[in-house]
């Protein structure tokens, strides 16, 4: 079956992409920027930009989990939901 090009579907998927980038990246380039920020103010026998940009990978890809699990619990409702209408 031939499926009909959906431009409205298409920017759609492509802002829910550009969201979760975002939710990903954000706390990673902020750890990033503050840890660069404090090297510079506060010098000491760690590296501040290194052990930022650690903890906002580990914030980023929460989020995403997060973001992500809310999708998956989101579409199983309307699954759920077709599936008694049949009866």
């Amino acid at each position: 079956m031939k499926r009909k090009f959906d431009e409205e579907n298409t920017w759609k998927i492509l802002g829910e992409v550009w969201d979760l980038a975002w939710v990903t990246v954000a706390p990673i380039l902020f750890g990033v920027f503050l840890g660069q920020y404090l090297d510079q103010k506060y010098p000491l026998g760690f590296s501040w930009t290194l052990s930022l940009l650690s903890l906002g990978a580990i914030f980023g890809l929460y989020n995403l989990y997060e973001t992500l699990m809310k999708a998956s619990r989101k579409i199983e409702r309307k699954k759920g939901d077709r599936g008694t209408d049949r009866f």
